[in-house]
């Protein structure tokens, strides 16, 4: 994070291991749809990894079903969390219109698989030309 400017959009997602909870001092980096009510010690690690480092949570900030919000399903006990997630710098937050789990594509494995829909201007910069 230190290498990269201030002005990249920085996206980060993968499988952290992590629930985020519905605390309120969470609230800075956390949307209030999130699937758990308590924060795990990993969760409390990503939210100040994320405070810290201006980054947004955002596959808690989109309103769902529950089931389209749970990223792992637990084969022994059917428990369905929500550990995967995809965090995004706050500068570049309106980017990403879009964020859910998709639970009919099936990926051979425990995890379902998470759509992000991101909305990127691409700009380009014209030299003036020379005579």
């Amino acid at each position: 994070m230190e290498q990269s400017s201030k002005h990249d959009a920085v996206i980060i997602l993968g499988d952290f291991n992590v629930k985020v909870g519905k605390e309120m001092n969470n609230r800075l980096v956390v949307g209030k749809y999130t699937l758990h009510n308590e924060t795990n010690d990993n969760g409390l690690r990503l939210c100040q990894f994320a405070e810290i480092n201006n980054l947004l949570i955002s596959s808690t900030i989109y309103e769902y079903k529950k089931i389209h919000k749970g990223t792992w399903k637990d084969p022994a006990n059917k428990v369905v969390n929500q550990i995967d997630h995809i965090l995004i710098c706050k500068r570049s937050a309106s980017t990403i219109q879009d964020v859910r789990t998709l639970r009919v594509p099936n990926c051979d494995g425990d995890h379902f698989l998470v759509r992000a829909i991101i909305r990127q201007k691409i700009t380009t910069n014209y030299e003036k030309r020379k005579q």
